[in-house]
């Protein structure tokens, strides 16, 4: 029961914090956005300035070049360096928000009562010791919670990473029947025609942006290496070496070019289709199978012993919690591996 109680008022402080950042939220925006602008600007100019010492720089801003390179892809509505900002803003105050509301918690719950003589002191009631130095506990969930955000932002990078290689093939398809524009122009009409849920409809209209705006070649090819680097196949590989080719020779035999590579995607995607088709139940039970078992047999044990001895032998004993760990960890590796299984990458392997 107290566990419960803390948990609500856990909750609660949580509630307010997060009510406290929606006032605030308006307030900073628009700082924000001027700031990450600048900051954008000020990381593109280092590295055009020092190109033959590009690894140093890179070394210097690895952080801000590894979330960014998450967020171009992960992040419907990417801006460059005002993603970045406020995803490291909220990961701070998410942070800052859990060790606050738990060591609030921790403060109001109930003292201990200390008895001295009773004919000149009485009983005295002792503050909580989370409040007066048991700062681990909020430290811990404060951590805990601060890798969230970055964990949600890799995972769903790796999903739309997936979906980003199938949806390379209706942009080809699109881009063929305006092959008798401009590189840019073709690649910014393009991202209109796409349709919302495309994940490649940003990353394109940035890439477009870069076809059209960029100073040097260099600059160019950093831009198209991006863009192919983010969906990781071959495929865009050789979509982005096209691009290239008819940025500097001109765009007249681009339209076989889009033809051919979208013959060979289509041939790939039905080979793909056909293989996981004949492992579908092995990709299935490795996503259900193991959880089937795990509560049948859950369901069995508390059955033959009673939930209140199977509660205490589970979580009470070290030897129930070392198993436990190990059934999850091994529950949360068949999931990741049987959802890679499930759909691979649009690519020649």
């Amino acid at each position: 029961m107290q566990l419960f109680m803390f948990l609500i008022r856990f909750a609660f402080h949580l509630l307010v914090v997060w009510g406290m950042w929606l006032i605030v939220q308006p307030l900073l925006e628009r700082h924000l956005r001027q700031l990450g602008q600048k900051l954008d600007h000020r990381m593109n100019r280092r590295l055009q300035r020092f190109e033959r010492r590009a690894v140093s720089g890179r070394t210097r801003s690895w952080i801000y070049r590894h979330v960014d390179r998450l967020l171009y892809f992960a992040q419907r509505k990417y801006e460059p360096g005002i993603s970045v900002l406020r995803f490291f803003l909220r990961t701070f105050l998410t942070a800052v928000g859990v060790y606050g509301s738990a060591w609030l918690t921790l403060k109001e719950l109930p003292g201990h009562l200390s008895f001295s003589n009773p004919f000149l002191e009485g009983a005295a009631l002792q503050g909580s010791s989370g409040a007066a130095g048991e700062w681990r506990l909020p430290l811990f969930l404060a951590l805990l919670f601060g890798t969230v955000p970055y964990l949600r932002l890799r995972y769903k990078y790796a999903q739309r990473k997936v979906r980003g290689s199938y949806d390379l093939l209706d942009v080809i398809r699109i881009a063929t029947k305006y092959t008798h524009l401009s590189v840019d122009s073709i690649l910014a009409r393009t991202a209109e025609l796409l349709g919302e849920d495309n994940v490649l409809k940003t990353p394109l209209r940035l890439l477009g942006a870069a076809f059209s705006n960029y100073s040097s070649e260099t600059e160019l090819n950093r831009e198209a290496e991006r863009f192919a680097r983010a969906i990781g196949t071959t495929f865009a590989v050789e979509f982005v070496s096209d691009l290239l080719y008819c940025e500097k020779e001109g765009t007249r035999y681009f339209k076989n070019s889009l033809m051919t590579l979208n013959q060979t995607m289509e041939q790939q995607r039905e080979t793909i289709m056909n293989v996981k088709a004949g492992s579908r139940d092995a990709i299935s039970l490795g996503l259900y199978g193991n959880l089937v078992v795990l509560v049948s047999s859950v369901g069995t044990f508390m059955f033959m012993l009673k939930p209140d001895v199977y509660f205490k032998l589970q979580f009470e004993t070290s030897v129930g919690l070392i198993f436990l760990m190990i059934i999850l960890s091994g529950l949360f590796i068949s999931f990741l591996l049987s959802t890679v299984l499930a759909k691979p990458k649009l690519d020649y392997h």
